[in-house]
């Protein structure tokens, strides 16, 4: 069960820097953001972004195959075997709808100055998003025998699909599109402002936050009472 330890700390880290990445978004913009300060390739959000969020992701894919391979050998763990393989199912699904579908449709309506085609793109963006906020959940609930242990992992679960959901399905109404002409070519950008600290994003934030905490501690816990019983 070596590869479970490596692959929890694995996600255990993934989602400390994803806290650390949410929070760079929020702070220095003193919770007002907008288009513009996200897209500028100096602003703190940008940088630690472009830095961390390709090596959260990473860490994720490899704590399910880490985890995934330590539950193919394991006995009498049927239902952790397939809440892990149904966490890599949803990481794949996750990556799909990004990539297959939300970027083709994006890029589409800020090619064609379609709206409805930039905020439908946005809409399965939210949608993916739903499937990552259960892959925590899923890689750890099996191994955490616990009552209580459990019940954490389930409020982390509702908090962080709510919060998260809210956070970035609200701003949605508001996008609006902008011409833009570079050169001979005119394409339509995106435009939002997004003000953090009005209603109802502090509860949305507050449920957000505290769901992703929950997650980390329920990890924590985990890896150090795994290893202390010699499990791992």
């Amino acid at each position: 069960m070596r590869h479970t330890r490596i692959g929890l700390s694995a996600m255990l880290l993934s989602m400390i820097l994803s806290e650390v990445i949410s929070l760079s978004s929020l702070v220095p913009t003193g919770g007002r953001l907008t288009s513009e300060n996200i897209a500028s390739p100096f602003s703190i959000a940008t940088i630690l972004v472009s830095l961390l969020e390709p090596v959260a992701l990473i860490l994720e894919i490899i704590a399910i195959v880490l985890i995934a391979s330590d539950s193919k050998r394991s006995t009498g763990a049927s239902i952790h075997r397939r809440l892990t393989f149904t966490a890599g199912a949803l990481l794949i699904a996750w990556a799909a709808l990004n990539f297959v579908v939300y970027l083709p449709l994006s890029l589409l309506g800020m090619k064609t100055g379609s709206l409805q085609l930039v905020r439908l793109a946005l809409a399965v963006k939210v949608a993916a998003a739903l499937f990552q906020y259960s892959i925590p959940f899923l890689l750890v609930y099996g191994i955490a025998r616990n009552g209580k242990t459990r019940l954490a992992l389930w409020a982390a679960l509702i908090a962080t699909i709510v919060g998260g959901l809210g956070v970035v399905a609200t701003p949605i109404a508001n996008v609006r599109l902008e011409l833009v002409a570079v050169s001979d070519n005119r394409f339509y950008v995106p435009r939002y402002e997004i003000d953090y600290t009005s209603w109802p994003y502090p509860a949305f934030l507050a449920l957000s936050q505290s769901g992703g905490i929950l997650y980390i501690l329920v990890y924590a816990i985990t890896v150090t009472k795994l290893r202390s019983v010699g499990q791992l």
